[in-house]
């Protein structure tokens, strides 16, 4: 009784780390949009910016991590677009100073980490052999 309490135990953990490494987009805008608001000192409206911009990214990237058919090599490629995209509409809401602070977190940033594509195979229809279930034996 003891060994199946504990394997219950186990179990539940196990099921809540890997549900907290899941984050959804907003979390994820939330996350960039604070850090930079603190290495960038960004006003409201920048930061109500900045937050947009992230927000849009971040759900493209996760519509693109959810597409099993496409190569981990086409996602690396399409989510540094998408990254770029953001970047440059960022550097267009900050002041001159901020730009430069900027260029620092960009050139600091660690590269994204694409988790392996496994596809998923495709599921055949069974075909029903009526013959077969209408026999009697």
């Amino acid at each position: 009784m003891k060994k199946l309490f504990l394997t219950g135990i186990g179990f539940f953990l196990a099921l809540t780390l890997t549900f907290a490494q899941q984050v959804t987009p907003e979390e994820h805008a939330t996350q960039v949009t604070t850090e930079l608001t603190q290495k960038l000192s960004l006003t409201d409206e920048q930061k109500t910016a900045a937050y947009n911009i992230t927000l849009d990214q971040a759900k493209a990237e996760f519509a693109l991590l959810g597409d099993t058919t496409a190569t981990k090599e086409v996602l690396v490629e399409q989510i540094n677009k998408l990254q770029a995209e953001a970047d440059v509409k960022v550097d267009a809401l900050l002041t001159e100073d901020q730009k430069e602070l900027f260029k620092k977190v960009v050139a600091e940033r660690p590269a994204k980490v694409i988790p392996e594509v496994v596809p998923q195979p495709v599921k055949e229809e069974k075909k029903e052999n009526t013959e077969e279930t209408n026999k009697t034996p």
